[in-house]
């Protein structure tokens, strides 16, 4: 017995002290503010707000089933919903388990009025996300909810109820924003019963997160959203074409990103998925739509490029409508433009010019020129869920019609921006940009600078990840037929231009097999020396000359000229 005696108050000494601490000790997490989202000017976008989150101690409980009932009742929860979150949650009887985040002050009253009747609940105040009034904005910064089983598989650095960035810039940038959750050491006695602060260790204090400034002007992306709200379901992104800045991200419908803050109500879910307008899709990024005539001056580039065209280059006139092979495809113009060259077929937008245009070049070009505008290819915006569309070639026509399932006459349709080739409101923007600075292609970025808890920044450098093999002068040729659409005669956006700011763009109708066409406007300005790309796209709209292009020269007023129109200051 003597020998068991030393061998205990000597070699396991150091054992049994750590399990003595550990059983009169109870480590308390202390949940860190995630950090704010800013626009450029430093307004703020997203912040925190205080709110309850109610927390169970089991061993204070006596019958878990009967105490569930209560609680469920109490918290407006189902009761086997309540019982598999205790049982989840269950990490030992002195470990609290969290039951229900955000919950409101009336609920929290009525817990204290009843709390014999609820022995071990408890409650603790602790930052939640603050998003924007009427869901401006929703698209960009996303939302933050609990962290799923598939994603602790997924990520082996989550742990059970943690709060994680499940869409947007919240998702991106969740390592930067979550910050470090702090520790409070409590004294419990050997039963669970707490009995102040531990003193011999010191609590360890949360870091907030790190700030993020983006590129976003707030009150350009209030404008956008408002007044494409105003026309229906579609998408308006600016970006600065000289670093790939996003300056608005615009998608419609929006969506109430506070839903997700605490639990979101089955029924709110179950309305929300049933929406025929998808709130929840982002447009900008993962609405893919056939570009219409938006795209023919890429047509016109790889045109020019392999010397199939020139300025004076002229095909057979327009009479409105035109046979190839045995199938007559049609001008919007059922008059007919008549005899014209490159230059005034941009302008006025004529399809049977294009036709020819693109039968001159054939699908053997379209392959070696359209893969290095990166069509079909994602952007790299930091957000997540962006989509690549599709660029079809020879290859994809081949695996989806057979090899003589299709013929050279597809790229009448692709020629215009029509038949399968898709894109989205991003792509394209991306693209306008850069034809309007002699063919570099940036990668769009919505984060501008990353500001940490310890103050150091971060700057997020403009990144250029391709260039459009269009030599000076060709590009000079698009760009000056693009000012042409928006200033000449017969331009089909010739009311654009603001006083003293020459805008180049050009209009687009696509065809859609669901229902009314869409509506297109994609441009820049100034010609010269230009700051700032559009694109807008209304779906089920109609004509883009009528239907997006003046929501674009809303936000040109708003950029060029300070109008900042009622909606911006929603």
């Amino acid at each position: 017995m003597f020998i068991k005696l030393f061998s205990l108050q000597v070699f396991a000494s150091a054992k049994y002290r750590k399990a003595s601490i550990d059983n009169s000790v109870r480590i308390v997490p202390i949940k860190a503010p995630r950090g704010e989202i800013i626009d450029r000017n430093n307004n703020i976008i997203v912040q925190n707000r205080p709110s309850y989150t109610i927390y169970l101690v089991p061993y204070e409980v006596p019958n878990i089933d009967e105490e569930s009932a209560i609680l469920a009742s109490m918290l407006q929860m189902d009761e086997s919903y309540l019982k598999k979150i205790i049982s989840a949650g269950w990490k030992g009887k002195f470990q609290p388990i969290r039951l229900k985040r955000d919950v409101d002050f009336k609920t929290i009253s009525i817990l204290e009025e009843h709390s014999l009747d609820v022995p071990g609940v408890v409650f603790r105040v602790e930052p939640t996300r603050l998003y924007p009034e009427n869901g401006f904005g929703s698209h960009v910064y996303g939302y933050v909810g609990e962290v799923s089983e598939n994603e602790i598989e997924a990520n082996n650095k989550y742990s059970k109820g943690e709060i994680i960035g499940k869409k947007g810039l919240e998702r991106f940038y969740n390592y930067y924003l979550k910050g470090f959750d702090g520790i409070s050491y409590l004294e419990v006695t050997a039963r669970g019963r707490v009995l102040g602060k531990y003193s011999e260790r010191e609590d360890i204090s949360p870091q907030k997160g790190a700030t993020l400034q983006l590129n976003i002007d707030w009150q350009m992306q209030k404008l956008a959203e408002s007044i494409l709200a105003a026309k229906g379901q579609g998408s308006i992104v600016v970006l600065n074409v000289n670093n790939g800045g996003v300056l608005a991200l615009a998608s419609s419908p929006k969506f109430d990103a506070n839903l997700f803050s605490g639990v979101v109500p089955t029924e709110k879910w179950a309305e929300i998925m049933a929406d025929s307008t998808y709130p929840l899709l982002n447009r900008a990024i993962q609405g893919i739509y056939t570009p219409g005539s938006t795209f023919k001056p890429f047509t016109a580039l790889m045109a020019l490029h392999f010397d199939k065209v020139d300025m004076e280059k002229e095909f057979d006139p327009c009479r409105g409508q035109k046979k190839f092979g045995n199938r007559i495809f049609k001008c919007w113009l059922e008059r007919g433009h008549g005899k014209l060259e490159l230059h005034d077929a941009i302008v006025q937008s004529c399809n049977i010019y294009f036709y020819q245009l693109g039968l001159a070049c054939g699908m053997e070009l379209w392959d070696q020129f359209m893969p290095l505008c990166r069509l079909g290819e994602l952007t790299g915006i930091d957000i997540p869920g962006e989509k690549a569309g599709i660029c079809p070639t020879s290859a994809y026509f081949d695996k989806r019609y057979g090899v003589r399932g299709w013929t050279k006459y597809f790229m009448n349709n692709l020629a215009i921006g029509q038949g399968e080739i898709l894109v989205t409101p991003l792509q394209m923007a991306v693209l306008y940009a850069a034809i309007s600075n002699e063919g570099i292609i940036y990668k769009p970025r919505i984060l501008n600078k990353i500001i940490t808890y310890e103050g150091d920044t971060i700057i997020c450098k403009p990144e250029i990840v391709g260039k459009l093999p269009v030599n000076k002068e060709n590009f000079q040729i698009i760009v000056d037929a693009l000012h042409g659409v928006a200033s000449e005669q017969h331009g089909t956006a010739r009311f654009v231009s603001l006083p003293g700011i020459p805008v180049a763009g050009k209009t687009g109708t696509a065809q859609n097999p669901h229902g009314n066409e869409h509506a297109w406007f994609v441009c820049f300005a100034p010609v010269e020396n230009p700051e700032i790309v559009i694109a807008v796209i209304v779906e089920n709209a109609g004509h883009g000359s009528s239907e997006a292009a003046p929501l674009a020269k809303k936000i040109l007023k708003y950029y060029f000229l300070g109008e900042n129109i009622k909606q911006a200051s929603l």
